[in-house]
């Protein structure tokens, strides 16, 4: 059973939604244009509920030296419930190693992870401690040409439940987009 399936989905629509309609209308031409425009989509897609989205926020478990910087962390209450690395490129092939090095230490970090956003410039804001949830959303998505990769055999066997792959296959010519949305599980 796939944990999660409401944010699965939502995610799985949000990407959908960017590549088929922001990408191939040639809006997206950066990883960051690709974050803007997933995290856009994936407000969208949580219209009517509670949750937050965090666009690289340091994440350090309380106590203990180093910390992570996600691409994308989505909230509900008090908990993360999904996380998202986005790679961009379009005309070569993904590196995933440090996204999935990324998304072990958080899964093994899950007791008390703090999320913080130190590049505020305003009034004090309290730092807030979301643990992480149990069945949360692992996500790795890429935007790559050539064969789909597989990324999912290098996600250790205790993360597999959890993890979600994205794929979208740019063409060399890059008027096409061969889209492939699967879970990688």
């Amino acid at each position: 059973m796939q944990r999660r399936s409401l944010l699965r989905s939502q995610v799985v629509a949000a990407w959908k939604q960017t590549i088929n309609v922001r990408y191939a209308s040639c809006l997206i031409n950066s990883e960051r244009g690709l974050q803007a425009y997933f995290c856009a989509a994936l407000l969208e897609q949580f219209d009517n509920l509670s949750r937050r989205i965090f666009i690289e926020p340091r994440l350090s478990q309380a106590g203990v030296k180093g910390s992570r910087y996600p691409d994308v962390v989505i909230c509900h209450s008090e908990q993360i419930i999904g996380v998202v690395e986005l790679k961009y490129q379009p005309r070569g092939r993904p590196t995933y190693e440090k996204d999935l090095n990324t998304l072990r230490w958080i899964a093994e970090n899950h007791e008390q992870i703090k999320v913080s956003n130190d590049r505020y410039f305003g009034p004090p804001a309290k730092a807030r401690v979301f643990s992480l949830a149990p069945d949360a959303v692992l996500c790795w998505a890429g935007v790559y040409k050539g064969a789909q990769e597989n990324v999912s055999q290098f996600v250790p066997t205790e993360l597999k439940a959890r993890f979600l792959g994205l794929h979208a296959l740019t063409s060399q010519d890059g008027a096409e987009i061969a889209c492939n949305f699967r879970s990688s599980r």
